[in-house]
């Protein structure tokens, strides 16, 4: 196997790793929209926090030996500030669908960012075994075992909406092509 057929072989299972944390994600984020706190009962979900920076990595590295994409950064500024040539480069060996999931994810994931934002009241914990909602230490109310699922199904909507853009993304960017390499 020659240095190209190992770089193809490592950025297939970095997409793999990348698209099965964009189904995890998709998964705990629907279960978090339908109120259900699985934290409790799954804690490792949390491991798809550290996954997004194993597919990250290589996914920046990537862009960066992207020949086309370091062009258009030293193009005009002009040129520069339509993002669509940005992902016609970055996205070029990848299928449509995968593009609508990778972009989708990050507009979603702005819209949910916002909407967590505001309705973000406090952290739900647990202090001397009750349950409560504080602010940086303040406590601002006592809760109910049921309302502080609900808060942590919040709090862990808000991480998978962003779980599904940075994971859609590497997918998207670390999509295998079978385009040769022209430097061999």
């Amino acid at each position: 196997m020659n240095g190209f057929d190992e770089f193809n072989l490592m950025k297939k299972n970095l997409f793999y790793f990348a698209a099965t944390g964009w189904v995890l994600g998709l998964i705990v984020h629907l279960l978090s929209l339908a109120g259900f706190n699985i934290t409790d009962k799954v804690p490792f979900v949390w491991l798809l926090h550290i996954g997004v920076f194993v597919v990250w990595i290589p996914a920046i590295i990537e862009m960066k030996n992207n020949e086309e994409l370091r062009e258009y950064k030293k193009s005009g500024v002009l040129n520069r500030m339509k993002p669509f040539g940005f992902f016609k480069i970055i996205f070029k060996e990848t299928p449509t669908w995968l593009k609508t999931i990778a972009i989708g994810g990050f507009f979603y994931a702005i819209i949910n960012f916002i909407w967590c934002f505001i309705f973000h009241l406090g952290i739900p914990d647990i202090w001397d075994g009750e349950y409560i909602l504080h602010n940086h230490g303040q406590l601002i109310k006592t809760l109910t075992e049921q309302e502080y699922n609900h808060y942590k199904a919040n709090e862990l909507r808000g991480f998978s909406g962003h779980w599904l853009a940075f994971y859609g993304f590497a997918a998207a960017i670390l999509f295998p092509s079978n385009k040769i390499d022209n430097n061999e």
